[in-house]
């Protein structure tokens, strides 16, 4: 039996050698005692006259010892039991041959009897012989095998044996029977306590074996569990031999840790070389600390960077010196130290941007504070001068909208950052919206004599959306007017809008802004959306603004689930590009058209999908359209539809053309047929300058481009109408405001003085009340729609303008609810509009008071309920 440390414990191998050893003394006392005995027996039957019979009692017993030996092999087959039974054999074939000398002088049987007794023991002799090289060969047999073999070649010659000395025997057995029955009993004591022996060192030996199975296999599933838990940990190591540098083991998750499973060559390829010479410094230094630590750069076989605690463990204490190395992935703890370490110098940036800001900011409020200021000093001391006086309101107007806008600015980064700021869903034309945004910024690219064109398509299924319309045209309007302030005069500002794809009940609308500017380098583009950031200094002192503007557009664009892109080459231009994923409207109601009516119209367009787009909303509305490219071509086939008296129901003429403008082909027209074709004149922009000269040339009326369906269909409806008795000049400016009567509650002196006076400019009569108590206890004297609308401050002492509004819509009179009632606040935010339309007003004006959007309003409003009242049948001091 070898010893196995690693199987069984020191003091269970003693015990069991001890056990084995015991028994082995006991078996040979036994065995020493019994053949005394047997030699005793022995002596006696040799004095006996019956030699005869001694002789073949002994020669029995050989072949039973010879039986006996060759059987032990059944358990104990090793090279050396085969060498200790072949002495023991060696020695029996001497005994049995002295014995059979010995029988062979007393035996009186026929010669025949004898051969075949000699010729019986021989093939014992060579059957045994061939037993032992058997069990004595390099393949181990099954220990059945070893018992089949030998019950199958030696057993019967044993037997065959036997039974011949026996009959030879028979004779003799009468004589010397006491003597062979006692040899006998003695030869089974001996086999019995020989086996019994046998089996007691064969059971020690197997219960050390069991013993050592179970501990081999204990340590193997200790062995498996740690190797479980090498592969998941992040800790890796490699044992050593500090002289060699031999992988002595390696835990099993190396490759994972370190992306390869190091050789003796490989282990240290990925780190620094400073690191490598390090490392062996520390390992052939003995006089160094027994254990060294550090955080190294790791590079995988794949190239990826990872940060990797190395520790070295020298063991000293062995006869051959070994190096424990420890490898553990400290990446995520060191990227979120690099990212810790970002976010703090981040926020040193954020903070020192802030203090650029307020300094800033500073500058910027103080700047048009001060002209104000400056310019109200100056107005009061040339009070007599009205053209100094005019030019200083002038200048303190245009001050005070650059303040507003800083304020916006502000107001709009502090409700995105606080999270405040919610979207409205409100239903709008795409169109409309576009529209309403061209005629809003196309004076500022002509005050720079910049060219601005926009471009819209895709939506011929249908332009109506949900979504917040306001903050949309925030996010236009930052993108035009930056494109507008950077870029040179002369250059080019170009807006198109296209419906990118359509997911179900949702269209991904694309806004591109491309402009031939100053542009931006790489580094400017990757902080272009922080808050409080320009690309340098120099652009704040030369263009101005907060730096606020394309976050706030950013921030805008995530709230709408959208998304933006900027690409840019400085000195090249920018191009902004903004997704916006937009909720479709199905259509509830059809929207009126001129179905039956027959009519037909041409459309003059020096751009040929600007004259599809109008065909097509033409169509939409039921009438038929007809389009040419060139104002010549125009005039021909106007005149030529009038001769043929076919005249063309509406005609609408772009503005801007390359051979002849709208206004000229207009005049060319009048004097060629006269005034029956209404003509409108359509552009992307701003009409105002031009209004008085073409309406001069016979321009009944202006459509902003791009075109939409309801706008073209109110104004055809409004040019039919209006065909007879049209006036060629266009209609003198008047008071927008002539014969109505207004309530106003401002709690402010000085806004209510301001408000009263621009209402009174426009013709209305206006009653003022100092809070909204005042302001119901007024229209609750006042008699049925003697008050044409209601204009109310939202924060007022007494009675706010929320709380005042619901009380007036819950009175018991025909015109509570049908009044028009408008909210003129400082609460500018798009959820003050909605709380405004909640309370039960009509619409919302925000301060500072801008009086043509007032009486835009005004006069909507009151003509809703002017259709109202009718419909009601509610006439004036009606009780």
């Amino acid at each position: 039996m070898r010893r196995k440390r690693e199987g069984m414990s020191e003091a269970q191998w003693k015990l069991n050698m001890v056990a084995v050893i015991v028994l082995m003394i006991v078996y040979l006392i036994v065995t020493l005692y019994n053949s005394e005995r047997l030699a005793a027996q022995v002596e006696k039957m040799s004095s006996h006259p019956f030699e005869m019979v001694v002789a073949g009692g002994e020669l029995k017993m050989c072949i039973a010892k010879m039986q006996v030996r060759v059987e032990r092999l059944y358990k104990h087959n090793t090279m050396d039991d085969v060498i200790y039974i072949r002495g023991i054999l060696d020695e029996l074939y001497e005994e049995t041959d002295q014995v059979l000398k010995r029988l062979k002088h007393a035996y009186q049987g026929s010669d025949k009897e004898w051969d075949n007794l000699e010729d019986n023991l021989d093939e014992i002799k060579k059957q045994q012989n061939g037993f032992l090289l058997y069990v004595s060969a390099d393949e181990c047999f099954p220990q059945d095998q070893v018992i089949a073999y030998e019950e199958e070649k030696i057993e019967p010659l044993y037997q065959e044996t036997t039974a011949m000395i026996d009959e030879m025997l028979e004779d003799a057995e009468e004589g010397g029977l006491q003597y062979v029955q006692n040899v006998e009993q003695l030869r089974v004591r001996v086999l019995v306590l020989s086996i019994i022996l046998m089996v007691a060192m064969l059971a020690v030996f197997i219960f050390s074996q069991y013993i050592m199975w179970r501990q081999r296999k204990e340590l193997q599933n200790r062995s498996t569990l740690f190797d479980s838990l090498s592969k998941s940990i992040d800790d890796a190591f490699v044992i050593r031999d500090a002289k060699s540098g031999e992988i002595v083991y390696r835990s099993l998750n190396m490759e994972r840790v370190l992306g390869i499973s190091p050789t003796d060559e490989t282990l240290y390829q990925g780190l620094k070389s400073e690191d490598v010479d390090e490392i062996y410094r520390y390992i052939g230094d003995f006089e160094l600390a027994a254990s060294y630590k550090k955080l190294v750069e790791y590079t995988r076989p794949d190239g990826e960077k990872r940060w990797v605690l190395l520790r070295l463990y020298r063991v000293n204490n062995l006869d051959t010196p070994q190096v424990i190395s420890f490898y553990s992935d400290r990446t995520n703890e060191e990227k979120q130290r690099i990212f810790l370490d970002a976010a703090m110098e981040n926020a040193d940036k954020a903070n020192q941007a802030k203090g650029d800001f307020l300094a800033r900011m500073s500058h910027e409020i103080r700047t048009p504070l001060n002209a104000i200021i400056g310019l109200v000093t100056l107005a009061i001391a040339s009070i007599e001068d009205s053209a100094k006086v005019q030019d200083c309101l002038t200048k303190i107007n245009f001050s005070s909208k650059h303040l507003l806008m800083l304020i916006d600015d502000i107001l709009d980064m502090s409700q995105i950052e606080s999270n405040k700021m919610k979207l409205q869903n409100e239903e709008f034309d795409i169109y409309q919206f576009i529209n309403s945004f061209v005629v809003t910024i196309y004076s500022q690219a002509k005050a720079k004599n910049l060219e601005f064109k926009e471009s819209i398509t895709g939506f011929s299924e249908g332009s109506e959306y949900y979504g917040d319309s306001l903050r949309m045209g925030q996010i236009l309007l930052n993108l035009v007017s930056n494109a507008i302030k950077f870029t040179p005069e002369g250059g080019s500002v170009f807006l198109k809008v296209e419906k990118l794809v359509t997911k179900k009940n949702l269209d991904i609308v694309r806004f591109e802004v491309t402009d031939t500017g100053i542009g931006m380098s790489e580094e400017v583009q990757e902080r272009i959306f922080a808050p409080f950031e320009q690309a340098d200094s120099s652009i704040a002192a030369k263009f101005g603004g907060t730096g606020l503007g394309m976050s706030i557009t950013k921030n805008l664009v995530m709230l709408m689930d959208g998304k933006i892109y900027v690409n840019s080459k400085e000195n090249e231009g920018t191009t902004f590009t903004v997704d916006i994923p937009l909720l479709k409207k199905e259509s509830e109601t059809k929207i009126p058209d001129f179905e039956n009516m027959g009519l037909n119209a041409l459309v003059v367009d020096d751009e040929e999908e600007e004259c599809r787009h109008a065909v097509r909303v033409l169509q939409e509305i039921k009438i038929q359209a007809e389009w040419v490219m060139h104002g010549a071509q125009a005039i021909e086939r106007v005149i030529s539809h009038h001769r043929g008296n076919r005249d063309y129901d509406i005609c609408l003429i772009d503005w801007k053309m390359h051979d002849i403008d709208g206004i000229e082909v207009t005049r060319r027209i009048r004097a060629e047929v006269g005034y029956d074709v209404p003509i409108v004149m359509i552009s992307a922009y701003d009409y105002m300058e031009i209004e008085e000269e073409a309406r001069a040339a016979g321009v009944d009326g202006f459509l902003p481009k791009p075109l939409y369906r309801t706008a073209v269909y109110e104004e055809i409806s409004r040019e039919l109408k209006e065909r007879e008795g049209r006036q060629i000049q266009g209609k003198a400016k008047q008071k927008l405001l002539s014969g109505k009567k207004i309530l106003l509650a401002e709690d402010n002196d000085i806004n209510r003085d301001i408000a009263k006076e621009l209402l009174e400019l426009q013709g209305a009569t206006v009653i003022a009340c100092e809070d909204g108590k005042q302001a119901l206890q007024a229209f609750q004297n006042s008699g049925i729609r003697e008050y044409d609308a209601i204009l109310l401050d939202i924060r007022m002492p007494v009675l706010d303008g929320y709380e005042t509004a619901g009380r007036i819509r819950a009175l018991n009179r025909k015109d509570a609810v049908i009044i028009p009632m408008i909210a003129v606040t400082a609460h500018a935010f798009s959820g003050d509009v909605t709380a405004a339309l909640r309370a039960g007003m009509n619409a919302h004006v925000s301060k500072p008071l801008d009086i043509a959007e007032l009486c835009d309003k005004l006069i909507k409003e009151m003509e809703r309920a002017e259709s109202e009242y009718i419909r009601s049948g509610v006439a004036k001091n009606d009780r």
